[in-house]
């Protein structure tokens, strides 16, 4: 019996170093090339709009995030009764022609277990990308037992540009368990078409990672972006075929900053982690890019989510431009987790959590940002 044993021991470990190999190592073999935003130019009139993207479908809402549409954009979010709650559900809304339609549930704690086969105890954070051809892909993340740090990542599917979704499936990002991978900000692309999904662990150490998927949700690699215990959601921006730029959320001791990561070879190593000189209250941040320069919605402060502002980079540093919202800290008012997209007429839209009632949704063009740096 304790042959038996130890031989089954030594499969399983056999098994978990080969799977960790495959997906540490496993890397698309061309140099990766990441797709570049091509600068914008839309209508030399400053545009600013600002309404609201949910419509109280749950009392509490959170962690919003979009992609254009052929006809707007698409956002995503979670709504229950509180963050972690057992009634939480995905929710998904068009906007198009300035309005916003009613949000619609794609899925939910139920219909995940359904389609996994096993309990599912919360879910949250989803992530939605479009491919050209209309092919859309939702991840969210769930857990079973414990806490966030639990949680495994979830994609669906849609061919009909949200009409209707495939069933769930759970993405393998590590052989312990498949728990402590979680996914926060939107995916950036390569040039011949894989995508790369930032993602982050809580589990034991914080830090950040890139996942590379091929067009059939297939995980080719993943790569390393920080180390240690404080860093989280990472937010990639790609300024050239190899360079990239990832803001992430600071969990550790104050003061926090910014931290900032970069790469010159299209992901395949990243250079030592740097802060900036803007702070970060342990707080979801978000980033575009903006011709040559790069926008970033954050939490203008050290402690607190109550003031949303506006920044963009400069050759030396960042400059702090506008503030989209503001309340005495004292209040416990939050405006937090940013979400940034470009719709194909070049307008930028923003949607953020506020006061997790509601999901506010913010959207400008060029000339706007132009204006008001000047």
């Amino acid at each position: 019996m304790r042959q038996i044993q130890l031989r089954m021991l030594v499969i399983i470990v056999g098994a978990c170093l080969t799977v960790t190999s495959w997906i540490v190592n496993n890397d698309h073999p061309k140099t990766p090339r990441f797709s570049v935003v091509k600068p914008f130019h839309d209508s030399p009139e400053p545009y600013y709009f600002e309404t609201f993207a949910s419509s109280q479908e749950a009392p509490e809402v959170h962690a919003a995030q979009a992609h254009p549409t052929n006809s707007g954009i698409a956002a995503y979010w979670f709504g229950g009764t509180r963050e972690g709650a057992l009634d939480v559900k995905i929710y998904r809304a068009n906007f198009k022609n300035e309005l916003w339609q009613p949000a619609q549930v794609i899925a939910t704690r139920e219909s995940l277990s359904i389609d996994l086969g096993r309990y599912i105890k919360k879910l949250g954070n989803p992530v939605g990308f479009r491919f050209e051809d209309g092919t859309t892909w939702v991840f969210f993340v769930s857990v079973s037992i414990g806490g966030w740090a639990g949680s495994s990542i979830n994609l669906i599917e849609s061919l009909d540009d949200g009409k209707t979704w495939s069933k769930a499936r759970r993405l393998v990002t590590t052989p312990f368990f498949n728990i402590s991978t979680l996914v926060r900000t939107h995916p950036i692309t390569y040039q011949d078409g894989t995508i790369g999904l930032p993602v982050y662990h809580e589990f034991i150490g914080k830090f950040a990672e890139l996942l590379r998927l091929s067009r059939s949700g297939e995980i080719l690699g993943k790569k390393r972006l920080t180390n240690g215990t404080t860093t989280l959601q990472p937010s990639i921006v790609s300024h050239g075929p190899t360079n990239a730029t990832a803001l992430l959320r600071n969990a550790g001791d104050l003061p926090r900053k910014i931290i900032k990561v970069q790469t010159t070879d299209g992901g395949i190593t990243w250079q030592a982690p740097i802060p900036l000189s803007l702070p970060n209250p342990d707080a979801a941040i978000a980033t575009i890019a903006f011709d040559d320069q790069t926008l970033l919605a954050f939490n203008n402060s050290e402690r607190g989510r109550s003031d949303l502002s506006l920044a963009i980079s400069t050759p030396d540093d960042w400059r702090v431009f506008h503030r989209f919202d503001y309340a005495n800290p004292e209040t416990l008012s939050e405006f937090s987790y940013p979400a940034l997209t470009i719709d194909k007429h070049g307008v930028m839209h923003l949607l953020y959590t506020w006061n997790r009632k509601l999901i506010k949704h913010v959207s400008f063009n060029s000339a706007w940002v132009n204006q008001q740096l000047k």
